[in-house]
């Protein structure tokens, strides 16, 4: 008998065919995996999602050899037309309008994209009107974000997989910072061992980012695990407590930057911390949206320069600085 298959085009469907089709080309969850960078799990959870919306089985899973079934065959064919038809026509309006559209997916650290992402966003899509940014802001370093964002921005030690691309987009340092009152009432400390006698603000007991590592006068690597009289889980606390002369506090120059240039926080040992971790951009390889990826990576590049903004106001950045501080 015929069998009807319902086929949706929105963008969450694409991806789960595309993810069909890995499958069915490797004829191997495993190897499927492997080559799209996600996890087994993941995969078959996209397959199960697209199965159940079209109501049919399209793969066997009686044996360790991905079998399709009948009418998998079908869709499969199906689906290689219109994702051959998907990707054909983005190339085409690309290269005869030279103009991209379409959707694309951002994931980023919300402290990171409310300053220097979001203000810039009008300006990028007068460059490129028939894009639609879609942007997320969450901390997350779960290895299956690429399967929902076409870009992953990061501030924290990375080591990419195969399949994965990276491109470092800024500088980003943390510097140790008070107000000018809590400084004036408590001091300035000028060693490690210091530190302990002070007022700390930190992040959640336990996070990674209260390891505060200083070098020495021998060039040693010294880590100081603090221990904050206030503990915050964003760095936007962080920061408001420390104008408001809670104590030091650890913090990026994406956040506390124009304070300091403003005198609203002022730094201290800054000649012995010994804090970078660069801003980058992660994004799969085989993503049919590498041209919007490349044009916005580009864009977020020439933005920050290769001294950003919030470092080192300067007048190529000026504007930049501006639109960030509104």
């Amino acid at each position: 008998s015929a069998v009807t298959l319902r086929i949706g085009l929105n963008m969450d469907q694409l991806t789960s065919m595309r993810t069909f089709a890995m499958i069915a080309s490797q004829r191997s969850f495993i190897r499927a995996a492997e080559k799209l960078n996600l996890a087994p799990s993941v995969i078959s959870k996209q397959l199960s999602a697209l199965e159940k919306h079209l109501g049919i089985l399209l793969v066997e899973r009686t044996t360790r050899v991905v079998k399709l079934t009948e009418v998998g065959e079908l869709y499969l064919a199906r689906c290689k037309h219109i994702l051959a038809e998907v990707d054909d026509t983005e190339a085409m309006i690309t290269k005869q309008t030279g103009q991209l559209r379409g959707t694309l997916k951002l994931n980023a650290p919300p402290g990171f994209a409310h300053r220097h992402i979001a203000p810039h966003l009008a300006l990028f899509l007068k460059e490129y009107p028939d894009i639609i940014v879609d942007m997320t802001t969450a901390e997350n370093d779960a290895p299956h974000v690429l399967t929902t964002a076409d870009i992953h921005i990061k501030i924290s030690e990375t080591h990419t997989a195969s399949g994965i691309q990276m491109r470092v987009l800024a500088s980003n340092r943390r510097m140790l910072t008070a107000s000018p009152d809590y400084l004036a009432e408590h001091g300035v400390p000028e060693t490690v061992e210091e530190l302990n006698d002070h007022q700390l603000v930190t992040l959640d007991y336990g996070h990674r980012n209260n390891d505060w590592h200083f070098r020495t006068d021998t060039g040693a690597l010294e880590t100081f695990r603090a221990d904050g009289h206030v503990r915050l889980d964003n760095g936007d606390a962080l920061l408001r407590t420390a104008l408001n002369g809670g104590g030091l506090c650890m913090l990026p120059s994406y956040i506390a930057g124009r304070h300091i240039a403003s005198g609203a926080l002022m730094t201290v040992m800054d000649t012995s911390i010994d804090e970078h971790t660069p801003l980058h951009a992660l994004w799969r390889e085989n993503n049919h949206r590498l041209p919007k990826i490349q044009a916005f990576l580009d864009f977020l590049t020439q933005i920050f320069g290769k001294t950003p903004y919030w470092d080192v106001q300067t007048d190529d950045n000026k504007e930049a600085f501006v639109r960030a501080s509104k």
